[in-house]
């Protein structure tokens, strides 16, 4: 079997951390027996390449030096940093629907499986039409939520696109939810899981809590610091915030304003491996996610199912679709969004409690083994797959 996955950006060089959990998809794919390509943009003027015995297929859209909607960071959010970006997605689409129509003609491919459908269901549509493949479109919440806080003028014509689609997935219920309306067919549920293997690992508790993710709006670490400064005299840990992004300035500035420089570290990007390592050590893990200005949340948070699989209890916010992650008090601890006390409550909880911690977390990581096994969403979406073949 064929497949075509595209995708807004895919892995430029070996180690890159691009999506990681995409890579792990189609890796498992790959090694299930799938013939898979990727459909991708370019970057600075980045040819086709062959990673990890993967076609990867770059479209060019711009002059090199200005090929940076993608990748660096969310097409998204560099959108939202001026009207010039908004120029480059004129031309990323206008140059991506010739490019996917001669792939599609000469490849031949059995299956043609977009990720972010708003905007790329455009080149599905083509793809599918082209070259009379099958078309799978796979949400992940932004861009439905995008698309309807920004341009509700385009649900109409998007969803008449849309339900072109032979199967429409989405990674959890709540993003399921949010397509009522535009997707007239029965919307899949497949999920994503982490992106670091199954195999366990042995852990050690070095009164870490640990935030891993993007620092933007939606994911809420000005709350979780703020609950820090609730705590700071009651545990012992010290918060670690893993990532890098336009947060970060504001974040650290909050955190000298409340003198927590002892108890918050600031690490920027780290490699895999690092990450890694701190999952190993951490007490557990934290995700304060947040509704942002553009209505924005947590499509799933496979930060946390990282966090699980080495048996780390966590405490995320009530939104989005971290609830179909964690149940409360069982797998780790749901709290209210924007509400640091909540979180400090949560915070003190885990961290004074030694038999509820290591209770949860594992449970935690037998609700990954479970309910995100790789092997089984792989099984899943290639019965699918094969379906519709």
């Amino acid at each position: 079997m064929k497949v075509l996955c595209v995708a807004t950006a895919y892995s430029r060089f070996k180690g890159d951390i691009i999506t990681p959990w995409l890579v792990e998809f189609v890796k498992r794919l790959k090694n299930r027996g799938i013939n898979i390509s990727i459909f991708t943009s370019s970057y600075r003027g980045l040819d086709n390449q062959i990673l990890d015995g993967i076609k990867i297929y770059r479209f060019r859209y711009f002059l090199k030096r200005y090929e940076r909607l993608t990748h660096e960071e969310t097409a998204v959010d560099r959108i939202s940093r001026g009207p010039f970006n908004i120029i480059l997605t004129v031309f990323y689409l206008l140059f991506g629907a010739p490019s996917i129509v001669r792939l599609t003609r000469n490849e031949k491919f059995d299956i043609i499986h977009i990720n972010w459908p708003f905007p790329h269901i455009i080149f599905g549509v083509l793809g599918k039409k082209f070259g009379r493949a099958r078309l799978f479109s796979s949400f992940y919440g932004v861009e439905i939520r995008w698309l309807k806080k920004k341009f509700p003028f385009l649900i109409k014509p998007f969803s008449i696109f849309i339900n072109k689609s032979d199967v429409v997935t989405a990674i959890s219920t709540h993003t399921a939810k949010e397509l009522e309306g535009i997707v007239t067919s029965e919307v899949e549920i497949i999920p994503f899981s982490a992106a670091i293997g199954e195999k366990s690992a042995e852990t050690t508790d070095e009164k870490e809590i640990i935030f891993v993710g993007r620092l933007v709006e939606r994911k809420g670490v000005e709350y979780l610091i703020r609950a820090m400064e609730i705590v700071k005299n009651e545990v012992p840990h010290r918060l670690i915030i893993i990532g890098d992004g336009p947060e970060r300035q504001h974040l650290e500035e909050v955190t000298r304003s409340l003198g927590l420089e002892e108890k918050v570290t600031f690490t920027g990007m780290i490699s895999n491996g690092e990450r890694n390592d701190h999952y190993k050590r951490c007490s557990f893990f934290v995700l304060p996610a947040v509704y942002d200005k553009k209505g924005d949340t947590e499509g799933l948070g496979v930060v946390l199912l990282e966090a699980m699989s080495y048996s780390k209890p966590v405490i995320a916010s009530k939104v989005g679709g971290i609830t179909d992650i964690v149940v409360n008090r069982a797998n780790g601890l749901l709290v209210p969004p924007a509400d640091p006390p909540a979180l400090a409550e949560a915070i003190k909880l885990l961290a004074t409690n030694e038999l509820l911690k290591k209770k949860m977390g594992e449970q935690a990581k037998k609700n990954v083994d479970a309910r995100f096994n790789w092997n089984r969403i792989i099984g899943n979406l290639i019965i699918l797959y094969e379906k519709y073949h």
